[in-house]
């Protein structure tokens, strides 16, 4: 019998051991491979540079708007709504933060073409500088205007006794919702196309115009980049205005219809969301940095969404009149950081008996209360553990499952605002959902939940070890 329970036990570890070792040759590596794709680089090394931009956007927001928490679908304190309102209005605040949003929230797009110029070319080993300058040039060339009305005046028509508005039309101004988020994706794919010919062509020696030593270096540059930049320029808005004339649909429609409106469809579901925190945690418990790997091709999605949300809170729009349910959903989904670890915090600091996980633990209450929990991961640790990968990694996913079943059914708010990632877990949400109260519970029970799901194993680390002891 024992010899039985022996072969059994033996043919399950060598089992585990073939499935451990096909992930570790086929998958990671694959996984590892997508994360340094140089394009999928560029754009995710392009947000992180305009993320603060980003947040202070949000927070420009969320101050003008904080005052809908004590709404009457709020906590119902209108006294405190109205106050509030009227204190932002006459001290000048409101103007000041819509200031702030028209130069960050509202120019998305014009940063992150630059933005991510600048990274394709450093990608390329090209001139960041001047890419990032032609790429904007391309951009700004084929937005299209809009026609403003100058000199208007009403007269009344004698013979119909009716008001007509006369007014003399001027045309040149940038359409608005060409340089917000809605013009992302333009404004990606668009970068990535001129970067790729402007730095190839800059290489070239037969097109590079060399002026005598005794030129300033700056005036000297700008002469070597000259005829490149002048044949992309002219390339790709020629080809742009082309399309627009046989298609009859400027760039923006056609990359929202067959890109933008197809990907939002298939990126906003159960599915998705649930999908993307398991990636996550499943390539950290490799030891790869799931985030980033999948934050490469996700944060391109969801950042467009994140502020179609903000734009429709903006707009006084709550509950499911917010568009999108899954941008944002980290706020939920990564308590403690990623594999939502601070439930195993609480679970080791109440029943842990192992000293070295109790001595990791301990170090890391301070930056798991700030969501960074690379001490817990690498010291516990996490990776290749047996004992804490299962939790690790369902953690998170039933919490974006739960999460966004939540949002969708309207019992919890849905995120609106782009929160620093490193607010503590509760505040991260309240934030992110614009003063959000019953996200802000939810979040208070997904901590209660976590510690729940990681006390049996901290169990098992415990007998584990004084088996080994």
């Amino acid at each position: 019998m024992e010899c039985k329970r022996y072969q059994k036990t033996l043919h399950k570890f060598h089992g585990e051991e073939k499935t451990m070792k096909f992930l570790e040759e086929k998958f990671v590596p694959l996984a590892a491979r997508i994360g340094s794709q140089r394009h999928l680089v560029a754009i995710r090394d392009a947000f992180v540079v305009i993320m603060p931009v980003t947040i202070v956007g949000a927070i420009a927001v969320l101050i003008n708007n904080i005052q809908g928490v004590f709404a009457e679908n709020g906590l119902n304190v209108v006294s405190i709504q109205e106050g509030y309102t009227n204190f932002i209005k006459t001290t000048g605040i409101q103007d000041v933060m819509n200031a702030v949003n028209k130069g960050s929230i509202n120019m998305m797009a014009i940063l992150l073409v630059v933005t991510l110029g600048y990274q394709m070319a450093k990608g390329l080993n090209g001139d960041g500088i001047a890419t990032s300058v032609v790429a904007l040039t391309c951009y700004l060339g084929l937005a299209p205007a809009v026609q403003t009305l100058t000199n208007s005046y009403k007269w009344a028509d004698k013979a119909t006794n009716v008001d007509v508005l006369t007014a003399d039309v001027a045309s040149g101004g940038l359409a608005a919702n060409k340089l917000d988020s809605n013009g992302m994706f333009v404004g990606m794919i668009l970068t990535i196309i001129v970067a790729e010919i402007f730095v190839r062509l800059s290489r070239n020696d037969k097109l590079k115009i060399t002026l005598p030593d005794g030129v300033p270096p700056a005036v000297a540059g700008s002469f070597t980049v000259l005829i490149p930049a002048i044949i992309t320029v002219i390339l790709v808005v020629a080809v742009g205005i082309y399309i627009e004339k046989f298609s009859g649909m400027n760039l923006w429609v056609i990359i929202q219809k067959f890109v933008s409106a197809p990907l939002n469809s298939v990126a906003d579901t159960l599915g998705t969301a649930v999908l993307v925190e398991f990636l996550i945690a499943f390539l950290w418990v490799f030891g790869l940095h799931g985030a980033n790997i999948v934050g490469s091709v996700t944060t391109p999605i969801f950042t467009p969404m994140l502020l179609e949300n903000t734009a429709a809170f903006e707009a006084g729009k709550t509950g499911k009149d917010i568009p999108n349910i899954i941008s944002g959903m980290n706020c939920f989904t990564r308590v403690g950081g990623s594999g939502a670890t601070f439930g195993l915090i609480i679970a080791v600091l109440i029943f842990g008996k192992v000293q070295a996980e109790r001595t990791v633990i301990g170090i890391s209450v301070a930056p798991g209360l700030f969501e960074i929990n690379e001490p817990i991961t690498f010291g516990v640790p996490i990776v290749m553990n047996p004992v804490y990968m299962l939790p690790f990694i369902i953690g998170p996913t039933i919490l974006g499952a739960a999460s966004y079943i939540l949002m969708d059914l309207g019992v919890i708010e849905r995120v609106v605002l782009s929160a620093p990632w490193v607010t503590p877990p509760i505040l991260f949400p309240f934030l992110a959902t614009g003063g959000g109260i019953k996200a802000a519970i939810w979040a208070a029970i997904e901590i209660v939940l976590l510690t729940l799901l990681w006390t049996p194993f901290v169990m098992i680390s415990n007998k584990q070890n004084a088996r080994e002891a």
